[in-house]
């Protein structure tokens, strides 16, 4: 058994970025794609975004933190405390009133955290931390007892898979677990300058086999 999975997050409304993803995912033979959260916003991009996610017909969908903005602002729920709230608020609600009702409540019933089993492998997901899809809890440059936080479960599971920070990572937990970030589909970012010059759309195809990850 191989089974091979596309794994994007944080698009962040960058529809020329999802429709490179969209394009390479079609080349790769995958059997399956998760989405981790955070679709649109501060992007434009609305209802073409939506559709190329359906078309990779996603098995998991969490809600992200910018998700969790989409929705307030579309029911009037978010803060006008101070100029960047004012900012996501309109934003979320020019997206609102682009795809919608629907969609909008579709996003609303996301969980934030899911987890799954391929193969021999235990595997948490989640946007973030495992009960807060928001903060830097899990920043990759963090100390390992703050990268631990990302099992639910200490002991059980093999894998983590979590998005939020922008960044690529290959780490582990102090019990060696895996820990594995897709980066950014719509907002790739890097402390680093030169790093950050390289604004390619980023995700990680996992391949995992009888015996464990075969590739990434």
């Amino acid at each position: 058994m191989e089974r091979r999975i596309a794994i994007i997050a944080d698009i962040h409304g960058n529809y020329t970025a999802l429709k490179a993803v969209q394009n390479d995912i079609s080349k790769q033979d995958v059997n399956e794609c998760w989405f981790l959260g955070d679709l649109f916003m501060p992007g434009p991009g609305a209802t073409y975004i939506w559709r190329i996610l359906k078309s990779l017909n996603p098995s998991i969908c969490l809600r992200g933190n910018w998700d969790d903005d989409l929705v307030q602002a579309y029911y009037g729920q978010h803060s006008y405390d101070d100029e960047t709230k004012i900012m996501i608020s309109r934003v979320g609600e020019y997206i609102g009133s682009q795809v919608g009702s629907r969609i909008i409540n579709q996003i609303k019933r996301w969980p934030i955290t899911a987890d799954t089993q391929v193969g021999a492998l235990h595997i948490t997901l989640s946007h973030n931390l495992p009960k807060s899809n928001a903060g830097q809890g899990l920043f990759p440059t963090n100390d390992q007892q703050q990268m631990d936080q990302i099992m639910p479960l200490p002991g059980y599971y093999d894998v983590g898979i979590y998005a939020h920070v922008h960044h690529q990572l290959y780490r582990y937990t102090s019990q060696e677990q895996l820990i594995l970030n897709p980066g950014s589909v719509g907002e790739p970012y890097d402390g680093w300058n030169v790093h950050q010059n390289n604004l390619r759309a980023r995700y990680l195809l996992l391949t995992i086999d009888d015996e464990g990850i075969a590739d990434l």
